[in-house]
């Protein structure tokens, strides 16, 4: 997000707070305000009036509030919208792209880390283990526990 987005966030968010607290001074000052004595049955019916409508609006400016909030809360975790083929944008999927391939070696160096304790286990055990390429894993789960079936073997370990 760059300085100027942030500025008008600010700004938004400045003025909101500024028209709450104009509305609930605006409230208060209606419920405090004294009343004179000749007319006070239409006064205290304005002052109710007018409180009411302060309340009104000042439940609308903290909804404001809230959208902005929710708004601010969105851009941090989704992240501003960005043009296509923006320099921005082609670093981030460059960036993904190489992520995504150390990931992808991660798991691939798992999956031999895996198939080499699996060799160790079954040369202690002389139980034979098919070739990496033919190894087809089905997994099923049972009240007892998990029992891993390999296709090649026909069997269950």
């Amino acid at each position: 997000m760059n300085r100027k987005d942030q500025n008008t966030l600010m700004d938004r968010h400045n003025k909101m707070m500024a028209a709450i607290l104009t509305r609930y001074r605006n409230m208060v000052g209606a419920a405090t305000e004294p009343l004179p004595k000749s007319t006070s049955i239409p006064q205290a019916s304005l002052n109710a009036m007018t409180m009411n409508n302060e309340a009104s609006a000042l439940i609308k400016e903290i909804e404001n509030l809230l959208a902005l909030t929710r708004e601010i809360k969105q851009l941090w975790i989704a992240g501003p919208l960005r043009k296509p083929g923006d320099a921005d944008e082609e670093n981030r999927q460059k960036e993904m792209d190489e992520k995504a391939h150390r990931i992808s070696k991660l798991h691939s160096d798992i999956v031999d880390l895996q198939y080499e304790n699996a060799k160790r286990k079954s040369a202690a055990q002389q139980v034979p283990v098919p070739p990496k390429d033919e190894q087809h894993a089905e997994v099923k789960t049972e009240n007892t526990g998990v029992h891993i079936k390999h296709e090649g073997q026909g069997g269950s370990v």
